[in-house]
């Protein structure tokens, strides 16, 4: 069966660079978002009400495990995908913790089957209404820009066409 993950971050400025920055300014000059890109994601405190049991991939720990730092600290996330199926296929872990390559902060991963242990302090909440967005996007040396009205945006990726 394929594992489905809940990731977790340690504090929102690591969970907005590991799920909407990630690479993306990779090698730019400019770090902009559209305004509208966080309409697509929400945030919540999540805690634990019962002990969850995570392999360790954090400083040495995937070293002492022998496993390869292309599972943990690679850009591309395949090797990490596969060392993660294997320990859902094998364990009866509830998953991993390991460091933000982005922000070296703790991250975990919490396999489907044991998302049950975990309760929401509050009902999740737009990202776009987070009061520490302004200040973890310029922490993160980003920009938020509007989209301009005459773009056309609402009319799908696309936009308005002109001219026609």
């Amino acid at each position: 069966m394929r594992s489905k993950l809940l990731y977790l971050a340690q504090d929102t400025r690591t969970a907005i660079a590991e799920t909407i920055i990630r690479d993306r300014f990779q090698s730019k000059a400019k770090r902009e978002l559209l305004e509208e890109e966080f309409d697509d994601y929400s945030i919540a405190a999540i805690r634990n009400g019962d002990p969850l049991v995570l392999v360790d991939l954090r400083r040495e720990g995937a070293s002492l495990l022998g496993v390869s730092t292309d599972a943990v600290r690679a850009r591309a996330q395949r090797a990490g995908r596969k060392l993660s199926q294997e320990l859902y296929d094998r364990t009866v872990l509830d998953g991993i913790v390991y460091m933000s390559r982005i922000t070296n902060r703790e991250c975990v991963a919490v396999y489907d089957r044991s998302v049950s242990k975990l309760d929401a302090d509050a009902p999740a909440l737009d990202l776009s209404r987070l009061r520490s967005l302004t200040a973890d996007l310029a922490a993160l040396q980003v920009t938020v820009v509007r989209t301009p009205p005459w773009l056309g945006l609402a009319n799908g990726p696309g936009g308005t066409r002109f001219g026609s």
